[in-house]
């Protein structure tokens, strides 16, 4: 019988005191998938970063294909055959695509020459071979949030040759190119490589995971053949109680239209949009990668004002010019890469709760910090954010916290019409229970929610309607009571 590929045992790490891993061992065999599984916060991410030399462990072993591995830095780790994909990007915005998958391995000539031109061919071949089409040339600022994921994935997978860790690798993907990169999860288990693969998306595992270990608060709580346990029997290990009901019942939307969009076009990524959204209803919208979802939201929001059409709110045409006009308009958007464009990472959470309404706290110049953290508190409390305190860095939160710690920033605010552009992205099973449950509070108390989601059994189970993009325009807006994901995928996708 063949040594494991990887073999942690005993790993443990503390964080300025707090305990986030606690004496976990993780065995992964040739030709396995492996998936790790938890709420967030549970260590999953913590131990995989241990493994790809992000982090030093505090006590415990690692040996790679039988052998003790000394992994102190992500060098050490890809000598070692072991690559990750994580699930906060780690691309350099100001170079290439190319240059980012070879970054730190790059072809150099004489005189330690780079050969751009063999970069940019052989990364055009690794994209093409996994089916990502995009230019290696393209600089990655000027990728959208899904291609720069397809760099992630070419880049892990050019650089592995024993382990590849994928940490939510389809959260920023859209259906079809989920199912490209299960198929190429496929190849590697038939190469006899092994794949530790982190999702929330419970869907997804049982079409590529041979073994599960469930995490929860640090330890571990299950390992066992996946076939051999059940869907309920994992919710269990994850979050220690049943979930009897993740898509809470819907309400009847109210008649009075609080939100219109018409014929909106701006920047050629969306053209000659109209749609209607209700007091009291939540509206989908799917659609591909690259449809113009997002770029409609930025745009109803201010933050690239579009450059035809109009926008009514509760019958009054608005215009928005940026984005605090839309935030005094009683507008939240909740942005798809909150890393980037909506947390402030070393203010506290209270802070990140209060930034968008910071003059419910103030008085005159001076900021009431009493106000705000009995404020913030009642949310945090309300939202079960799982944090030291209310002071405590935004950072040091999982991703789940601070995806809910975001929503608090909407409530704080007292937002009437929020734009969410995949809420639940990242995010653990019994957080996205939580965070269902809060928008059908927002709409049962007269609210209206614009939900963009990749997710379509989230889109079925939580909207009243969905508005389906292509190409940048709605080809259908159906009742979601009446409809599937075949029938919404043929519409987005134009499969006959």
């Amino acid at each position: 019988m063949p040594d494991p590929l990887l073999e942690m045992n005993g790993i443990s790490k503390s964080f300025g005191g707090n305990l986030v891993l606690d004496n976990v061992d993780l065995t992964l065999w040739p030709g396995e998938v492996h998936a790790l599984v938890g709420e967030n916060g549970a260590g999953k991410s913590t131990l995989m970063k241990i493994l790809n030399g992000v982090y030093t462990r505090d006590s415990g072993t690692i040996r790679v294909c039988g052998r003790d591995a000394h992994i102190a830095s992500p060098h050490d780790a890809r000598e070692a055959g072991i690559s990750m994909i994580f699930q906060e990007h780690t691309l350099a915005p100001h170079l290439t695509a190319a240059e980012n998958i070879f970054l730190g391995t790059e072809p150099t000539g004489p005189f330690g020459l780079l050969k751009n031109a063999e970069m940019d061919r052989r990364a055009r071949a690794v994209l093409e071979l996994h089916g990502f089409h995009l230019d290696p040339g393209t600089r990655v600022s000027r990728l959208t949030t899904a291609e720069n994921q397809m760099v992630e994935i070419a880049r892990a997978l050019m650089a592995a040759t024993r382990v590849v860790v994928m940490d939510e690798p389809t959260s920023m993907l859209s259906q079809k190119e989920s199912q490209e990169l299960f198929r190429i999860i496929r190849d590697l288990r038939a190469k006899g490589m092994g794949v530790v693969y982190i999702s929330h998306r419970m869907e997804e595992l049982p079409l590529i995971a041979d073994r599960i270990t469930i995490l929860r608060d640090g330890r571990r709580a299950y390992t066992g053949e996946f076939a051999s346990v059940g869907a309920a029997e994992i919710i269990r290990h994850m979050v220690g109680r049943e979930i009897r009901e993740l898509y809470p019942p819907r309400g009847q939307p109210g008649k009075q239209v609080v939100l219109e969009v018409r014929n909106l076009s701006g920047r050629k990524q969306y053209r000659n949009v109209s749609l209607t959204l209700h007091e009291g209803e939540i509206l989908g919208v799917a659609g591909l990668v690259g449809a113009g979802r997002t770029a409609l939201a930025r745009g109803v929001f201010g933050l690239e004002p579009p450059e035809s059409g109009s926008i009514l709110l509760r019958g009054r045409p608005v215009r928005f010019r940026n984005s605090r006009e839309a935030i005094e308009a009683g507008l939240a958007y909740l942005t798809e890469d909150r890393k980037i464009t909506s947390l402030f990472p070393h203010l506290s959470l209270a802070h990140n709760i209060s930034v968008a309404a910071l003059e419910k706290v103030e008085q005159g110049i001076i900021l009431r910090l009493d106000e705000e953290t009995r404020r913030c508190r009642e949310l945090i409390s309300k939202l079960d954010i799982r944090a030291r305190s209310e002071r405590t860095p935004v950072y040091r939160l999982s991703g789940g916290n601070q995806q809910k710690g975001l929503i608090a920033r909407w409530l704080f605010a007292e937002s009437t019409v929020l734009i969410l552009d995949e809420p639940t992205q990242g995010v653990d099973l019994g957080a996205r229970a939580e965070i269902y449950r809060l928008t059908k509070e927002i709409v049962d108390r007269g609210g209206a929610i614009l939900m963009i989601s990749s997710d379509l059994p989230e889109i079925l189970g939580v909207s009243h309607r969905v508005a389906i993009m292509r190409r940048g325009e709605i080809v259908a807006t159906l009742d979601t009571s009446k409809t599937d994901q075949e029938e919404i995928m043929r519409h987005a996708a134009l499969v006959q």
